[in-house]
């Protein structure tokens, strides 16, 4: 079934997930908003569809904004994800934007699902912000997010409220909303001067204890008082919550709490559930992608953001992220990364890799080796394209620069460069600090090119960037380059990657 077809069936499955009371009682979202969402979307699809640069292999909606990744969950064998959708437009739209549904079974492949949530326009919530999923007592999916108020002056008096929902089935197509709010400012110790910003509810367990962590609010942290999560109670403050979309989670025996800075980053160390406590460990911690920051002189550039957790049958963490950043009107806007498998190495760095199901989506390889390059670029031959995958290594050799030229013109003019000049690495005008090894100065280099967007994996996932970018339509070719004496391309592997739709 292609993309067309499938964004079809997307929009019936939209109109039968309404079913009136089985939605759930008092939601005050009609029919009628299910069907407006729907019809907006489907008008949009076809010039969404016509543009050469809309990733392929990378997760997105059939059409409008995607924002963050506000929830995900392995549940009956199946990864689900749930993320901020604009249905009305493919710019930032605060209002109707709500929480939409997708799942995989592979991770490569991705099946659009109903909306999960529509804004309570009778209530007057204005949209569905960010949040997380859990499970309560009795194992049953829930999701968490934050009502946001039509009326302005309400959110500048912070009168946002924090909302949940029980899935109604196994395939977590229906969802029943909790009667809200379950916390709120100034109810169960809220503090009544809560910033107004206070957002994106995160839900992590500790000592059989279940709490919640927000964005914009000091670190705030409230604690359930049942095991069907819906009473709560504020307890306390935990350092080192910052930025947006906190994600806060354990890998073995040591925490880790995700933060969408600029750029965004990572915290590493323990808590401590008695006095709701996060303790950094200040040797540990660092940027977790290379991606937003301030570019100077010009706009800040943009990438990897908005991120979210979940841990799978195989106990693996997977972390998704929104990626942004892209031209406007075009009728789509944002995707999702590729899904990443993070650990932690023997000093507690972060390391990040792509799910190795991945490897679903190759084909017709292309390999290289012992190619050297001196003071200039040469062109490898056969490989080229605008979806693909390369996984390179390279000696410095003499060279005082050297890297790897993808999208690349017939007169290596134009290109997404990757360089290294013995100190740092550059991606497509990013700077990222990772050091070369070993006598032969060594790169590693793992890169997805998927039309506008290049995710880098250097050095076996210690550092990643993501980046959106625009080279020309023709420019398709790859090279590798020297500058300053001779460098070596030790060996390459580029395949061409299939559309997961």
């Amino acid at each position: 079934m292609n993309e067309w077809n499938r964004m079809l069936a997307w929009a019936v499955a939209l109109s039968l997930a309404w079913a009136g009371p089985a939605m759930g009682q008092d939601l005050d979202v009609s029919k009628a908003d299910h069907d407006r969402a729907a019809a907006a979307i489907r008008a949009a699809a076809p010039r969404a569809a016509k543009d050469p640069t809309r990733p392929v292999y990378h997760f997105r909606p059939p059409a409008q904004w995607m924002n963050d990744i506000c929830g995900a969950i392995f549940h009956k064998g199946a990864y689900h994800i749930f993320y901020q959708l604009n249905p009305y437009g493919d710019g930032w739209g605060a209002d109707g934007s709500c929480w939409a549904h997708a799942r995989t079974k592979d991770l490569a492949t991705w099946e659009h699902l109903p909306i999960a949530l529509m804004p309570m326009t009778r209530r007057g919530e204005r949209r569905c912000n960010s949040g997380s999923v859990t499970r309560n007592g009795d194992g049953t999916p829930m999701l968490f997010y934050t009502f946001v108020p039509k009326s302005r002056q309400a959110t500048r008096l912070g009168k946002r409220e924090q909302w949940a929902a029980v899935a109604m089935d196994d395939e977590l197509l229906r969802w029943r909303r909790v009667k809200g709010p379950l916390m709120a400012a100034g109810v169960g110790g809220v503090p009544a001067g809560v910033p107004a910003g206070w957002s994106d509810p995160f839900i992590f367990t500790a000592a059989g204890r279940t709490f919640v962590t927000f964005k914009a609010c000091g670190g705030l942290v409230c604690e359930a008082q049942n095991t069907a999560l819906t009473e709560w109670k504020y307890v306390g403050r935990m350092a080192g919550v910052s930025g947006e979309c906190p994600n806060f989670f354990t890998l073995g025996d040591t925490w880790v709490l995700l933060r969408s800075t600029y750029p965004p980053s990572y915290r590493i160390g323990r808590f401590d559930p008695k006095a709701i406590a996060f303790i950094e460990d200040k040797r540990a911690g660092g940027t977790l992608d290379y991606a937003y920051g301030p570019k100077r002189p010009g706009p800040w550039h943009r990438g990897f953001y908005g991120t979210n957790v979940l841990f799978d049958a195989r106990g693996r963490c997977v972390l998704l992220a929104w990626v942004s950043g892209f031209k406007t009107g075009r009728g789509w806007n944002g995707c999702m990364s590729l899904p990443r498998i993070i650990t932690l190495d023997k000093n507690s760095r972060l390391i990040q890799t792509p799910a190795p199901e991945l490897a679903k989506l190759r084909h017709k390889p292309v390999t290289a080796e012992n190619v050297s390059v001196t003071d200039g670029s040469t062109f490898i031959p056969g490989a080229a394209g605008d979806t693909i995958e390369v996984v390179a290594e390279l000696a410095g050799g003499s060279a005082k620069a050297f890297g790897l030229k993808l999208r690349c013109s017939d007169d290596a003019g134009r290109a997404l460069v990757i360089r290294h000049d013995g100190g740092k690495l550059t991606v497509a005008g990013t700077v990222v600090p990772a050091a070369l090894v070993g006598k032969d100065r060594r790169l590693t280099l793992r890169v997805f090119l998927d039309k506008s967007v290049v995710e880098v994996f250097v050095n076996g996932g210690r550092h990643t960037v993501t980046r959106v970018n625009y080279p020309g339509l023709a420019d398709l070719k790859v090279a590798v380059f020297a500058e300053g004496g001779t460098a070596t391309l030790t060996s390459m592997t580029l395949w061409q990657m299939k559309p997961i739709w």
